[in-house]
């Protein structure tokens, strides 16, 4: 009986020790990717890049945008290229996007008009989704900037609550699966796939909602080109082709395909801050974002008849397929649309 008892409590002892031990080396591993994979944003200080956005790769219809960054300020040019003879959507029409660390600007080239606000950061690019960012949106959600990738609080807060899944292989690449809240795009959880050779960046995450697809991902970011530099004797990964898939199935879908110019990027140039800001003496039309706000009305940017002032007015729907590239390429609607997609197909 003696010889029983004490076999079972060695028994309990090492179960427990076993335990301890493989909750040690999973939190390890966590703050292993953790801290590994922060450092690389971090030693980006500034770029300049140029990508085109697409909803089929084979398409001809395609908005070509060219990107600047340093610290927090940020510009945008985007061009649309379509097949000859088709014309332009006035709100889709070549426009310009900038945030000077004061005001959030946007600009329509073809209807010169210039918007900005000090307290808005709608239109503005941090609501344009980079290919360079894309791979982090899982740290912040909609509103993830540059600024928000570098940021070691909010990697703190995510890994906090973070779930380590396991291994996997694929394409000589070994993968340390990662699970995280993700409500920013009303999904349960994101699993996101840090590869370990490349410093843990994530090349690939997936979105999960409960109830839906039957337990397969309903989105799908994920890398499938890139390029690495050495900056500084660390290494950095610039994605150069990425995907994005919403949905379950090819009909239902939402699809987006970005591709870098490999020849255009360059990693921590020096930018002249007047970059960063857009004249008022380009514009014939000038809106206060935020003056139309307190008058209880909410700016839309809609072209009048005249094609010259702005309206303040919600814009119609109208989900053709370049409202739909539109939409997605402001990824403050990307929530939206798929909430609607979800209750749709829970109907």
């Amino acid at each position: 009986m003696q010889n029983t008892l004490h076999l079972y409590r060695l028994t309990v002892f090492v179960m427990s020790y076993l335990a301890v031990s493989v909750y040690q080396g999973v939190a390890a591993e966590l703050e292993d990717i953790h801290q590994t994979a922060l450092q690389m944003p971090v030693i980006l200080r500034s770029y300049q890049f140029s990508f085109s956005l697409r909803d089929n790769p084979n398409s001809t219809t395609c908005q070509k945008v060219d990107v600047w960054q340093s610290g927090s300020n940020i510009k945008t040019n985007n061009i649309w290229i379509l097949p000859e003879g088709e014309k332009f959507d006035p709100l889709i029409s070549d426009t310009e996007y900038a945030f000077n660390g004061i005001d959030y600007q946007w600009f329509i080239a073809g209807h010169q008009a210039l918007t900005f606000s000090k307290k808005c950061r709608h239109p503005t690019p941090y609501w344009t989704p980079s290919p360079l960012m894309y791979p982090y949106y899982w740290i912040a959600g909609q509103q993830t900037n540059w600024s928000d990738i570098k940021d070691r609080v909010k990697w703190d807060m995510r890994f906090k609550e973070a779930r380590y899944v396991g291994q996997k292989n694929e394409n000589n690449i070994h993968f340390e699966i990662v699970s995280f809240s993700f409500p920013q795009m009303n999904m349960d959880k994101v699993h996101v796939y840090f590869a370990k050779n490349l410093n843990y960046y994530p090349l690939k995450f997936w979105g999960y909602k409960a109830g839906y697809n039957n337990g397969s991902p309903v989105l799908e970011v994920q890398v499938t080109q890139f390029k690495t530099f050495d900056v500084n004797g660390m290494l950095f990964v610039f994605p150069l082709n990425v995907e994005l898939h919403v949905g379950t199935n090819e009909e239902d879908s939402i699809n987006m395909y970005w591709t870098v110019f490999e020849s255009s990027i360059q990693i921590n140039p020096q930018l002249d801050e007047d970059l960063f800001t857009i004249s008022p003496s380009r514009a014939i039309t000038v809106t206060d974002f935020d003056k139309e706000l307190e008058k209880g009305v909410t700016p839309s940017f809609r072209v009048a008849d005249d094609g010259r002032d702005i309206i303040v007015e919600l814009p119609k729907a109208a989900w053709n397929l370049r409202w739909v590239i539109f939409v997605a390429n402001n990824f403050i609607l990307l929530s939206l649309l798929l909430y609607l997609f979800l209750r749709r197909k829970k109907r």
